[in-house]
């Protein structure tokens, strides 16, 4: 018998619908394990946690998994994470400079320790970016190019933040687009495995949720504001135009780099 039939073959869709039942699940089980466990809001959401958990999908069903994503040097993923720093001061600089404030420092809860907030924040993150840019985006791209993937969960990861519905159509609109523009951000940086995408990810990620929380009046959803969407377009048009600069000047870039 032939080795490729003792193989099963992969099944991203059917991974993708058993990690958005188990998503669903466990997000369902957050807002209830936030109240017993007494963790505030302001600190972390322990719903940010439910992307990742979700991923016990892929740990039970491996062979489910499309193949993985080629590792790269580690200086390529240094250059990716350069860039997604950049990307983070063009969001929080524009949003500063749309809004008329200067960003307030720490953003989190004043009652909690800054190293504690960033630990979970960070966290948090990663978690979202292991389940969305991570597994859906991996499998998705069986379907679909890259670029429209990201676009698509980007825009489902915005406008699944149900915590804004409350708010109406317009806003929960607002921040799902807003969302998408951060996704392709992300997608557009980040090179390697999936270890290796998450840094930067990570890095775009944290950085909008923190500019976000320290330009924002006290229970403001500037996230769901027009003014935090026009400063993700602008992020993601600083991405592009300073990726094509780099792509076409290599070599100048290298002896920036080693200068």
């Amino acid at each position: 018998m032939r080795t490729e039939l003792l193989s099963s073959p992969a099944r991203p869709a059917a991974l993708l619908v058993t990690w958005t039942c188990l998503l669903a699940l466990f997000a369902g089980i957050a807002p209830a394990a936030q109240a017993v466990l007494n963790v505030p809001f302001d600190l972390v959401s322990l719903v940010m946690f439910a992307p990742a958990l979700a991923c016990v999908a892929a740990l039970l069903r491996p062979d489910w998994l499309p193949a993985a994503w080629e590792s790269v040097d580690w200086l390529k993923v240094l250059r990716s994470t350069a860039l997604a720093c950049i990307a983070v001061v063009g969001f929080v600089g524009t949003l500063a400079l749309l809004l008329g404030r200067w960003p307030s420092w720490p953003p989190g809860p004043a009652a909690a320790p800054l190293v504690v907030f960033l630990v979970l924040q960070t966290a948090g993150v990663l978690a979202e970016e292991i389940g969305w840019r991570g597994l859906v985006q991996r499998c998705g791209e069986r379907f679909a190019k890259p670029v429209v993937v990201s676009v698509i969960a980007g825009f489902i990861f915005g406008a699944t933040h149900l915590g804004y519905w409350s708010l109406g159509l317009l806003p929960v609109l607002t921040f799902a687009v807003t969302a998408m523009l951060m996704s392709v951000t992300i997608t557009t940086i980040y090179v390697g495995s999936l270890w290796q995408r998450m840094v930067p990810a990570v890095t775009v990620h944290l950085g909008v949720n923190l500019g976000l929380g320290a330009l924002a009046l006290q229970d403001e959803p500037l996230a769901t504001a027009p003014a935090s969407l026009a400063a993700a377009a602008i992020m993601l048009a600083i991405t592009l135009s300073t990726r094509a600069f780099i792509r076409q000047h290599p070599m100048e870039t290298v002896k920036v780099h080693r200068g």
